[in-house]
């Protein structure tokens, strides 16, 4: 009979940090120090070590359970070779008795994961982050009401740099309705060779034939005007593209900003990572791309091609669509009223106030 068994080993030197946990609830995390042993009795030489890869905590509804199932179905010995336990067993020996006798430590294995994970599930990181995604719910939920029987359009813009370069000019601008349907597809010759650009596949070449900004403008500018709400994934960069051109070419602009809705803001309190900037001392949620935004929401390969307008302007009404409904079917209550600051009572009474203000100084 074998005395072999599975140990979890905590060598870690300090607690569980909360910027940690913020880490492994979007990505998953592997700690430095905690490994499983095969040991074939205590105090003997181990008969295989591997490191515990604890995964993305949100992904399975940070669920103790789902988690310690999640934990115990992969390992590494290499980085990026995982091995379920099962394997990590057959690896560990070739002794079917000594093999019999890790899977019978496996319950007590759980037991130690069991309390690892529970560490991060206590985390207030866990709790910011839950807040956030029932605050976007509850968004979402009153959105669904508020844009029913509204005109909905999307728009995505390509152009020559980014939208804070002056010299910056549209090379695509794309519209969709809320059915996908393409209101307007429009590349637009710029006047120059377009540079080359990882953010666009578009090409001189492509634009020689097409019109120049001005004489498609009336089009694009009444597509936008036409609609209720405008949706853009990053509403600031589209609207400031549009608001630059008709500065520089001296076009009409009549778009209102308040009525655009930037999808990208509400994926972004929906599933983006929640981080810790060290140097300001705050947690910040990071704005997912487009494409990790589509999969992680609507559990689907990003369709087309991410560089392309159409395509982009088309995936984010989806999302926005499928956002909504996930809004509409949450069974979540109001967010409770934030506390209000109790205003100082305001008194002409000289002495009242030197009293005040000498008992704020002690």
């Amino acid at each position: 009979m074998s005395n072999a068994q599975l140990i979890l080993l905590d060598n870690r030197n300090q607690p569980l940090k909360d910027y940690l946990v913020a880490v492994a609830a979007s990505d998953g995390i592997t700690l430095r120090g905690v490994e499983v042993m095969a040991s074939p009795a205590k105090g003997e030489t181990a008969l295989l070590k591997a490191q515990l890869v604890i995964p993305p905590l949100e992904a399975y509804d940070f669920n103790l359970k789902k988690l310690t199932d999640a934990t115990l179905d992969r390992f590494e010995i290499e980085p990026e070779q995982p091995l379920t336990l099962d394997e990590l067993i057959e690896r560990a020996s070739e002794d079917e008795a000594v093999r019999e006798a890790l899977r019978g430590s496996i319950p007590k294995l759980r037991t130690q994961v069991e309390k690892l994970l529970k560490e991060f599930l206590r985390s207030e990181a866990i709790t910011l982050i839950q807040q956030r995604r029932t605050d976007a719910l509850f968004k979402l939920k009153n959105l669904a009401q508020e844009l029913k029987s509204k005109r909905l359009v999307c728009i995505d813009i390509e152009a020559t740099d980014v939208c804070t370069k002056p010299e910056a000019d549209i090379i695509q601008v794309s519209i969709c309705d809320s059915d996908g349907q393409a209101v307007l597809n429009q590349l637009i010759n710029p006047g120059y060779d377009i540079p080359a650009n990882e953010k666009h596949q578009i090409t001189t070449e492509m634009v020689a034939d097409a019109p120049f900004a001005t004489q498609v403008w009336d089009a694009i500018h009444q597509a936008l005007l036409n609609a209720d709400h405008v949706l853009a994934y990053s509403t600031e960069s589209d609207f400031a593209y549009l608001e630059n051109t008709a500065k520089k070419k001296q076009l009409p602009f009549e778009l209102n900003y308040s009525s655009w809705l930037d999808v990208a803001e509400l994926a972004r309190d929906l599933v983006g990572a929640m981080r810790w900037h060290n140097d300001r001392q705050y947690w910040f949620f990071k704005t997912p791309k487009l494409t990790d935004a589509y999969e992680k929401i609507i559990g689907e390969p990003f369709p087309g091609d991410a560089h392309d307008a159409l395509d982009d302007a088309r995936a984010t009404m989806t999302l926005f669509q499928a956002m909504l409904a996930k809004g509409e079917q949450a069974d979540i209550a109001p967010p409770p009223p934030k506390p209000q600051k109790k205003e100082p009572a305001v008194t002409n009474n000289l002495l009242a106030m030197a009293f005040a203000a000498a008992k704020k100084k002690s």
